[in-house]
């Protein structure tokens, strides 16, 4: 029985009801695999922040999370997008089970001290045992992942949902971290896609110009994720990654770790 993380972004999140393949394709796999979904909070979180007024400030393209839009975006993500994201689920039958990241069982989490200055709460997801998924994901269940931690002394955190999926993904031991996202895998600079990446090449190919603009970036940070997480990932759309799960031939882009492709 391998362990397989999906992380899920795109149109997955905007509009899980659309997904119905993925979502039974998951249900086939969980009955001989441990699945596990992370994700994010997709258009809804601007979209509240927008429509309050509030601003949006980054730092190395990460939201800043002041503290007075913590609580915004924890209803939206470990509420709203949560449990939509499980009902769309259940409605194909799969046993889905909503938690958070800072949940007892799954990981702790801690500030990340690039933000802690400017007082953001933004956290790190700490890479260590997670008897609670490893629990429910042994037993046909499907747990659901937001990416919202809690600190040690209770307090809520905003953690980048690729990095809570590789840590999480590292903690388990998974086989493979699945990225879903909008796009069926990384493209070199005349559209056609790379099926194979080795992790070590990424800079070479980014210098090259192969991997360009807001790709360059998305493949810089996911070749840092399998690099630390020691997982393979692959890259593709919700779509294809159904296949993919179904094991069926499929559009996608394998990202291997350096000390796997050396």
């Amino acid at each position: 029985m391998s362990t397989i993380v999906l992380k899920v972004s795109g149109k997955a999140i905007d509009d899980p009801a659309h997904s119905v393949a993925l979502w039974n394709a998951v249900k086939s796999a969980s009955s001989r695999d441990r699945i596990i979904i992370v994700h994010g909070g997709g258009k809804q979180v601007d979209v509240l922040i927008n429509r309050l007024g509030e601003p949006i400030d980054r730092i190395d393209g990460i939201r800043l999370t002041p503290p007075s839009q913590m609580g915004l975006i924890a209803g939206v993500l470990a509420g709203e997008v949560n449990l939509t994201l499980v009902g769309a689920l259940q409605k194909q039958s799969v046993r889905a089970v909503g938690l958070s990241l800072g949940s007892s069982g799954v990981l702790s989490t801690h500030v990340d001290p690039r933000f802690a200055e400017a007082g953001g709460r933004v956290g790190l997801a700490d890479t260590g045992e997670a008897p609670l998924v490893e629990l429910l994901a042994s037993n046909g269940y499907v747990p659901v992942i937001s990416s919202i931690g809690i600190d040690a002394e209770g307090g809520l955190l905003n953690i980048n949902a690729d990095d809570a999926a590789g840590s999480l993904a590292s903690s388990l031991g998974a086989s493979t971290l699945v990225f879903v996202s909008d796009v069926s895998g990384v493209s070199d600079a005349q559209g056609k896609l790379i099926e194979r990446i080795n992790a070590d090449e990424v800079e070479t190919l980014i210098a090259d110009g192969v991997v360009t603009g807001g790709m360059a970036a998305k493949l810089r940070a996911a070749a840092q994720i399998a690099n630390k997480s020691h997982t393979e990932i692959v890259i593709t759309n919700a779509e294809q990654a159904s296949l993919w799960l179904s094991k069926e031939p499929c559009s996608c882009t394998r990202l291997i770790p350096a000390e796997v492709s050396a």
